[in-house]
């Protein structure tokens, strides 16, 4: 019966890409190679943390909350996240689902999932937020910048890193530690062309 519940669980997962890859072809766009996957979530748009704009490269190296406090996040020599203050973290991230999905001014699909398929997220990305939907219907919120999302899943706290499209999470899925993958799907743009 697990074997059976893992290979369903497997099968979900490459028909969910399959499908968003298809439609990203279908649209005429490329998708995102792991390469360019930091500087996207890094150039996007602005964000309204204490009602006025903070740009990302701003929030990339320091995040504000709605207090106005900080936290800073200082990356080792591979890239990562050394020294993270969790609960200043916890306090960072929006207080709903709707207030978060209500940020999300420029939105860039992603899909998200564990090594062994087992989970899959799908939802969206921009302007230093998140949100998304998991294949047990939980939903998923957050912040992220310069390496580190942080956010609620089933209004339970996780926080991880990513890198190149590859993440691992304390707490995501409703796991002690957990690591994956995800792929971004950049937004068509309409042309002159377009009918």
């Amino acid at each position: 019966m697990q074997k059976k519940i893992v290979i369903s669980m497997a099968v979900v997962t490459l028909l969910l890409m399959g499908i968003m890859t298809t439609s990203a072809l279908a649209s005429d766009i490329k998708l995102s190679t792991n390469a360019a996957v930091p500087t996207k979530l890094h150039a996007v748009a602005k964000i309204d943390a204490t009602r006025k704009a903070v740009s990302v490269r701003e929030l990339s190296a320091i995040a504000v909350n709605a207090n106005g406090g900080s936290m800073t996040v200082v990356p080792d020599e591979n890239g990562d996240a050394a020294n993270v203050d969790v609960e200043n973290l916890r306090e960072l991230v929006p207080e709903s689902y709707d207030e978060t999905d209500a940020r999300l001014v420029q939105r860039t699909r992603f899909l998200l999932y564990t090594k062994d398929g087992k989970y899959v997220m799908w939802g969206f990305v921009g302007n230093g937020h998140f949100v998304g939907t998991d294949n047990m219907g939980n939903r998923c919120w957050g912040i992220y910048g310069k390496g580190v999302f942080a956010g609620f899943y089933d209004g339970e706290f996780f926080w991880g890193n990513y890198r190149s499209g590859n993440w691992k999470a304390q707490g995501l899925f409703g796991l002690n530690t957990a690591n994956g993958k995800y792929i971004l799907f950049p937004t068509p743009t309409l042309t002159a062309d377009t009918p």
